[in-house]
């Protein structure tokens, strides 16, 4: 009797260690909500890079039609596609470096030590945030400058143009972060695929 109370009495204090406390709890919590909206500005860029390049296609299409069929042109297309072309160029850079999908050539980093490929890749993830943050500078400041231009045809801001270009750059600044924090969090010894694994895959 006494030997099954003692029994009882550790597969309780067992559980209650098992248990995993407050702090894990919560920052399990705090990477499931990073990875979800991670998830769906990936989601939303995709969505709005492929409606810009079919309404892109149509009217580029629409245009050459005119052309050789009709002796007319539309000529606002010119100026619209040029437009696109700036946010689809940027939207793709930023999905490609959400995926770490960028060209790069790494053939001599990887004979490096394990240690020695962990700093160079977190040296990369600074020097790209901090050429995307000069960039970010002047894209705002030829925001500001061109506000009152307006272009000839569709009689938009040309700021629309450096809008692009800053957003573009902002959200790489976002995603390069991401990956500086793991690619640290990889040189202390920490495993993280299941995070790259999270913010990698397609949908």
């Amino acid at each position: 009797m006494i030997e099954a109370k003692e029994f009882c009495r550790d597969m309780i204090v067992s559980r209650r260690n098992s248990k995993p406390s407050c702090g894990k709890i919560y920052e399990r919590m705090e990477k499931d909500l990073i990875e979800k909206l991670l998830s769906l500005i990936k989601k939303g860029l995709r969505i709005l890079s492929c409606i810009t390049i079919c309404f892109l296609t149509i009217i580029v299409a629409m245009q050459v039609v005119n052309r050789n069929f009709f002796d007319r042109s539309f000529t606002w297309v010119e100026e619209l596609s040029s437009i696109l072309m700036i946010y689809i160029a940027y939207f793709g850079a930023a999905i490609a470096t959400i995926n770490d999908s960028n060209t790069r050539i790494d053939f001599f980093i990887r004979k490096l030590p394990d240690k020695g490929y962990r700093i160079i890749s977190c040296l990369d993830d600074f020097i790209c945030i901090a050429f995307l943050i000069i960039v970010i500078c002047y894209s705002a400041q030829g925001m500001s400058k061109n506000l009152n231009m307006f272009t000839p045809a569709l009689h938009l801001p040309v700021s629309v143009n450096y809008l692009g270009v800053l957003l573009g750059c902002i959200l790489m600044v976002l995603f390069y972060s991401v990956h500086a924090v793991l690619d640290l969090k990889k040189f202390v010894g920490q495993d993280v695929s299941r995070e790259e694994e999270a913010i990698t895959k397609d949908e």
